[in-house]
């Protein structure tokens, strides 16, 4: 019923299922539920959400355009949330209808315009957006600071009578500029920029690239694409290859992974018969693929398997921004493996796609967030560092820089909240090595392109401040790589209090913009051709309700 008109109700079968279903209940008409059930739904919701984000930590945000079938434009603005009990949260906090051109003037006011509605223009640690020049635009004007909101947090607007001068104030207000100006000048190894380019999207533009510049793979990919396309377009040739227990998948321009699903399709359908296709009708012999084309084809699908992989994980709601250097380091070691014996075309491909990787990755070394998170996941710590020659040497330089990002959110957390929320140094026991890994909070099949984390290291004591848990944490076990970031964090939140908090923070911010897509897909479905008159306004509203609806569990 969710992606059902809401006139649906009225009609005369659904009344008497329903009264089936439940003797005596009558659906409520189309005007009480949009005059009354409706707004009474948003209210109780929006207050749940204003709630959960004036207590969070830190928020993250992603933004996308979409348009509906009917060609209205909607802005999609997804926050991220680990709350104090490590469970994450990802809220819609509006798909606003954007009207008129998108600039980028116009994305960032409509952008402003939300966050002043929910009261959370200061709380914002990242913003991620995809690499679309209206989008990079938006968030690079001059308005779109990383220091000057928090600098102006609770200063006020300079014009209001006081009788006296409040000292605590003041020096709270000196402290936080104090903070800030260190936070401004700490990047001697990085800098850290509000914006974040999805990595999921750099992927796709590298890969397509690297298609794009060698003719022969290029040519492979389309004549894939002709072949399956003539076998979905006549109901003689999809009969015929449904025997074989096969379905060919079609690519999707705007997700290169559809494009390796599709091969893998072919390859299944070569795999059950050879000769299936000399069945087909209208397709002459010159448009068939060929054996040598059979194994260009399994050469890209083992080329291309880890980056979908790699996909797939950033894809994942929170705590993967750790992953993504490690990642760069993983798939070079990869694609240095390829074997003597590949074709000329795919080794060539290769090396093309390595180095546009690895150009258009090169950002997240200046980032941060991105260096920190890969630290502070469990899986990697600074094994990464000794893996990457870009960063080898740099051991030092990075712990330190998350030992002062580390006393600079405690600093703020110690001022800003109650001192009972930051727990004291405490002293940590010895590990015991016989002590399994945490259990993931849901099993996922493991990652093959990061199986050379495997190997664990043990742990010794150490006095906690600080520095001391950074040294314990460097200390403890690696875990592998099916373990549960946030459950991991949450179960050593007393043992790392301090850096917990940083933890919190910084996997708050998503590895990529998928969470948007996926609220433009609820509100695909919602927009149906059966549903072509609703009105802008009434589709964003169902869509908050929708998208949202998971907090009436998780709150």
């Amino acid at each position: 019923m969710d992606y059902e008109p809401l006139t649906k109700r009225e009609r005369e079968g659904m009344r008497y299922f329903a009264n089936i279903a439940q003797p005596g209940y009558t659906p409520p008409c189309y005007s009480t539920v949009r005059d009354t059930l409706m707004p009474h739904a948003l209210l109780e919701l929006e207050n749940k959400l204003q709630n959960l984000l004036q207590n969070c930590n830190g928020l993250s945000v992603a933004l996308d355009i979409w348009t509906s079938r009917r060609g209205h434009s909607f802005l999609g603005i997804v926050g991220s949330i680990i709350d104090e009990n490590f469970q994450g949260h990802t809220v819609l906090l509006s798909c606003e209808h954007i009207q008129g051109h998108h600039t980028a003037k116009h994305i960032y006011e409509k952008y402003e315009e939300v966050l002043r509605r929910w009261n959370v223009q200061r709380g914002v640690i990242r913003v991620v957006t995809d690499s679309a020049s209206n989008m990079v635009k938006a968030f690079n004007l001059p308005s779109f600071s990383e220091f000057g909101d928090q600098l102006d947090q609770d200063v006020g607007d300079g014009e209001t009578e006081v009788d006296a001068p409040n000292v605590a104030l003041l020096q709270l207000h000196a402290d936080q500029l104090a903070i800030q100006l260190n936070m401004m000048v700490e990047h001697y190894v990085t800098k850290s920029n509000l914006h974040l380019r999805c990595p999921i999207h750099l992927l796709q533009l590298a890969i397509k690239d690297a298609i794009a510049k060698h003719g022969p793979i290029n040519s492979i990919f389309n004549k894939v694409g002709k072949v399956v396309k003539t076998v979905r377009k006549s109901t003689l040739n999809t009969e015929d290859i449904d025997k074989l227990g096969v379905r060919p998948t079609t690519a999707c321009a705007t997700r290169w992974n559809s494009q390796l699903r599709m091969i893998e399709s072919v390859l299944k359908m070569f795999e059950k018969d050879t000769l299936w296709q000399n069945r087909l009708t209208s397709i002459t012999d010159d448009r068939k693929i060929t054996c040598n084309d059979v194994l260009i084809l399994q050469g890209l699908v083992r080329v291309l398997t880890p980056f979908a992989e790699l996909t797939d994980s950033l894809q994942k709601e929170l705590g993967n921004l750790g992953m993504i250097l490690p990642a760069v380091a993983e798939i070079y070691r990869m694609m240095s493996g390829v074997s003597s014996d590949t074709p000329l075309e795919i080794a060539a491909f290769v090396e093309t796609l390595a180095e546009n990787f690895s150009t258009r990755y090169e950002r997240f070394y200046d980032d941060t967030h991105v260096i920190l998170a890969a630290l502070l996941d469990p899986r990697f710590k600074n094994e990464w560092i000794a893996r990457d020659e870009k960063v080898q040497g740099k051991q030092i330089e990075i712990r330190e820089l998350l030992v002062r990002q580390t006393e600079l959110v405690c600093s703020v957390n110690k001022k800003l909240t109650s001192p009972s929320l930051v727990a004291d140094p405490v002293t940590v026991l010895e590990s015991d090595p016989e002590v399994p890994d945490p259990v993931p909070s849901s099993a996922k099949k493991v990652k093959s392109m990061f199986q050379s984390y495997a190997t664990v290291r043990h742990s010794s004591s150490t006095t906690l401040d600080v520095k001391g848990e950074v040294e314990q944490y460097l200390e403890m076990p690696r875990l592998n790589t099916e373990v549960d970031i946030l459950c991991f964090w949450k179960e050593n939140s007393t043992v790392l209090p301090q850096l917990s908090q940083i933890a919190r923070r910084i996997f708050s911010v998503p590895s990529g913009s998928a969470s948007v897509e996926r609220v433009f897909s609820i509100a695909g479905l919602m927009s149906s051709n059966n549903r072509m008159c609703l009105a802008p306004a009434t589709l964003q509203k169902l869509v908050f309700l929708k998208v949202n609806s998971a907090l009436e569990i998780q709150l």
